[in-house]
């Protein structure tokens, strides 16, 4: 299914989400994060799976930078930008 930006965010906001279409378009163009929450309703609102947003080898990735992050998580930093 196709929606326009604004009646993507009235499915949204249908589905719990109190969004706008700015908010929507903010995310089409990675301007904003997805947080956990909204995640679940965008994934209900596409009838999608979770696992369907994430790259097939996301756990390999995150394991092998994990030990990096680790260590700036712990000291308050955040992990550089890629």
């Amino acid at each position: 299914k196709v929606w326009a930006q604004d009646l993507f965010a009235v499915e949204l906001q249908l589905a719990g989400w109190d969004t706008s279409q700015d908010s929507v378009s903010r995310l089409e163009t990675q301007d904003r994060r997805v947080p956990d929450l909204e995640l679940f309703v965008l994934a209900a609102v596409l009838d999608a799976k979770l696992e369907e947003f994430f790259p097939k080898d996301t756990r390999s990735k995150v394991k092998a930078l994990w030990p990096q992050y680790r260590i700036r998580l712990s000291r308050g930093q955040l992990p550089p930008k890629r």
